[in-house]
């Protein structure tokens, strides 16, 4: 009989570790595509610099029956900002760009009031500038430039002071590639390319423009009464702030050249990944292009994208020296972020909602009040004297109805508790843990100052 030294036996679990992972990172991306309807997928793990794990699933094409391969191409929706970010970066190692200038130095025929804006804000979601997706008139085939894209937002007034908080814009993403045009003489595209995407390999990497012909594009699929449907064709124009599309062999290209020194200089690195500070001190969770978390003691940099049709998702969990990346053609909201928040808790199982302390409840009364809200919605009965007028509106629309079904299916609410309490650009935030028979879930609630309920968000679910 063959004697096996402590070290050898050590050496032989090690190798055995990453077979293990990848059939549980099957089953579990297997199971949430069938539960969630989602055609195809790609994923894509690399652990301590090295790739551990990469795997196509699904179809690329219901109509034509196409698998998802390694080559397909898919949107990656909002995972471009931190692309238009470096691209920023690169202009300002150029000498080109400065992060703290005023935009109106580089961009023409901008409005008095947004004389104080800086690249950083427009970089950190801080600018104030109205998110445009939320307008009419950005439809991509208007083919909106500069100008025409300065002057439609311009009436629109500021939300806030720069610099005072951090309100989500795709405005100030799309400002940031006409600055990459103004500064570097090149259509932001073509800077992409030559600047980013060519140096890093990222040869299948381009803009999701209906009018190119791209091979192996992927197609973009959503859900309605439970079955998949086409995405509606009129699409937004993204440009600098989602309008790019990828493979999953590019994207673990692009994770490559984020931990090496050669494509962004490390002083460019740390600007990208640092927090915003605010006018009044406190810290932003956001970088540039990136969110900047911590999640049950693992930090995390990463982002989502989500466009018509398809969702994506690169986390990096930079302390573990783990990052995961998963793209996927199911439009659905957060259908990248669950495969790679499900995948990383494979392989990282301290961030499991099972190990979620849950804490002594100061007030019972207001638990009370939100689990309630929260099992009339998911009944589809929503109280509107209890919650906003926007909250009761998001939470009983068709798409949400849908949702509530779903999470309904899973089973009663057995136990509802009180987690901990956050303020998020000075809003008071209360998370909560429901567990269902089948599945736990972590729910964020808010109360505006009239007292209704104006947050009742699913952050996670396991």
């Amino acid at each position: 009989m063959p004697c096996f030294t402590g070290t050898l036996v050590f050496t032989f679990l090690v190798l055995l570790v990453p077979a293990v992972n990848a059939d549980a990172v099957d089953d579990l991306v297997r199971s949430r595509m069938q539960e969630r309807n989602i055609p195809g997928a790609a994923i894509a793990v690399l652990r301590g610099g090295k790739l551990v794990k990469k795997k196509a699933y699904g179809l690329a094409s219901v109509e034509f029956d196409v698998p998802v391969t390694e080559d397909t191409v898919f949107e990656i929706g909002s995972v471009s900002k931190q692309m238009t970010a470096a691209g920023i970066m690169l202009l300002v190692e150029d000498g080109k760009v400065r992060l703290d200038e005023r935009i109106s130095a580089y961009l023409p025929n901008t409005p008095e009031a947004w004389k104080d804006v800086t690249v950083r804000h427009l970089l950190t979601h801080t600018s104030g500038i109205k998110s445009y997706t939320s307008l009419d008139g950005f439809e991509l085939s208007r083919r909106v430039k500069i100008d025409g894209f300065i002057k439609q937002l311009s009436p629109h007034p500021l939300e806030f002071t720069p610099g005072e908080k951090n309100v989500y814009s795709n405005s100030g993403y799309n400002l940031l590639a006409y600055i990459i045009e103004t500064q570097s003489g090149k259509p932001y595209m073509e800077f992409m390319r030559e600047r980013i995407f060519t140096p890093l390999g990222m040869t299948r990497t381009w803009e999701r423009n209906p009018l190119h012909i791209i091979k192996r594009r992927a197609t973009g699929y959503e859900t309605r009464d439970g079955k998949l449907i086409g995405r509606d064709g009129n699409l937004t124009d993204l440009m600098g702030a989602g309008s790019i599309v990828s493979t999953i062999n590019d994207m673990i290209r692009w994770e490559e050249a984020l931990r090496g020194n050669e494509f962004l200089k490390p002083a460019s690195r740390a600007e990208v990944w640092k927090q915003f500070q605010f006018n009044g001190g406190d810290m932003s969770p956001y970088g540039f292009g990136w969110r900047i978390s911590d999640v049950r003691g693992h930090k995390l940099i990463g982002h989502t994208g989500q466009t018509a049709g398809f969702g994506a998702a690169i986390f990096r969990y930079v302390e573990n020296d783990l990052s995961v990346i998963a793209l996927t053609n199911l439009g659905e909201l957060g259908m990248g972020g669950m495969l790679a928040t499900g995948i990383a808790k494979i392989y990282l199982p301290t961030m499991s909602l099972k190990k979620i302390k849950k804490n002594s409840d100061d007030d019972p009364v207001r638990s009370a009040r939100f689990r309630s809200a929260l099992e009339r919605r998911l009944a589809n009965d929503a109280d509107s004297n209890d919650l906003t007028a926007e909250l009761h509106r998001s939470v009983t629309n068709a798409r949400a109805r849908a949702v509530n079904d779903r999470i309904r299916s899973l089973g009663p609410i057995r136990s509802f508790d009180y987690v901990e309490t956050e303020t998020l650009n000075g809003t008071t935030i209360y998370r909560y843990i429901a567990e269902t028979p089948k599945r736990i879930f972590l729910w964020r609630f808010a109360v505006d100052d009239a007292g209704k309920i104006s947050v009742m968000t699913l952050e996670e679910e396991e």
